[in-house]
């Protein structure tokens, strides 16, 4: 099956499901939250927004997209479910989820964004301005469509296509935030105490490049501040930002053009640019804002190669 490109089948309309690609009827039409309802009722996000591609808001309720009630019911028992109940459990429950799982979640959820933002107005003031995403960089993610085909599939991942890590956030109260970059398929999320860094498309790169370190690998069992947190998350997205050699997968289908087999293949030699501070620094900054924190001493970044640390 070397020459099938599951792409080629593959619509971007809302008439077809966004996993499948089945035509949608009376009979078989569902939405599905990119969000999902669980997440959004526990932590009181229906009316709350998110920013999209083009800097303007959107209600996290209203963030559907086409499916059919087939994939929609797999995804609720496959991912869905688990992911509700190890995030009920708190992180003592969550650190022991399957990863796979999480990886498939979040990657529905970062597919998912992409895929509405394929159907909404650039500006929306201008009825002929084209759409957020463009459909032909969408046909670029088939490698990331193919990841998530696996939750409707038997597939099997041979080496990890992932990095993720899992940290124990100190919190009192009930708290979401998330924070994503679709264009190096990295992920963060907190959840009440479990904090999420997540790297989508690295081979588990940027977990075997963190655990070297005793400094860094002490971090996964300790409970951070959020502001902590959101250093670590700066790092490890700096870090994956950083990676200039293109991931590479061998897949194997069956027949009916379904994913059976993924192969991450191994990377070696020199897969990184250098670290540069003042782009870290800046980076870590925006983070601390976009959770309301302020440093006295200004920005994160204090010049001479200076960040400041928590």
């Amino acid at each position: 099956m070397s020459d099938f490109n599951p792409f080629d089948q593959m619509t971007f309309t809302n008439d077809r499901c966004f996993l499948c690609g089945e035509l949608l009827t009376d009979v078989n039409r569902s939405k599905e939250h990119v969000y999902p309802k669980w997440l959004q009722n526990k932590f009181n996000l229906w009316n709350a927004s998110l920013i999209l591609l083009n800097n303007t808001p959107i209600r996290y309720k209203d963030l559907t997209i086409p499916c059919c009630k087939r994939c929609n019911g797999i995804m609720s028992n496959k991912i869905e479910k688990p992911v509700q109940h190890f995030v009920d459990g708190g992180y003592d429950a969550f650190v022991e989820c399957n990863k796979e799982i999480v990886f498939q979640w979040l990657t529905k959820i970062s597919y998912g964004i992409l895929f509405k933002e394929l159907s909404l107005k650039f500006d929306r003031s201008n009825p002929d301005s084209g759409p957020i995403y463009d459909p032909e960089d969408m046909k670029e993610r088939k490698m990331q469509y193919t990841f998530l085909k696996s939750i409707i599939n038997e597939t099997t991942f041979h080496n990890k296509p992932y990095s993720i890590f899992v940290f124990r956030v100190k919190n009192n109260k009930t708290h979401y935030w998330a924070w994503e970059n679709p264009f190096i398929h990295t992920f963060c999320m907190q959840m009440n105490d479990i904090g999420i860094v997540a790297c989508l498309m690295d081979n588990n790169l940027n977990k075997q490049f963190f655990l070297q370190y005793e400094k860094q690998r002490n971090l996964l069992g300790q409970h951070l501040h959020p502001a902590q947190f959101l250093e670590v998350c700066a790092m490890i997205v700096y870090k994956a930002s950083l990676l200039y050699k293109r991931p590479f997968y061998l897949t194997h289908y069956n027949d009916d053009g379904s994913p059976v087999d993924i192969i991450s293949i191994d990377m070696s030699g020199d897969l990184f640019e250098s670290w540069n501070q003042e782009e870290y620094g800046r980076l870590f900054g925006a983070l601390l804002r976009d959770n309301h924190y302020v440093l006295d001493a200004g920005d994160a970044y204090q010049g001479n190669n200076l960040v400041c640390s928590i």
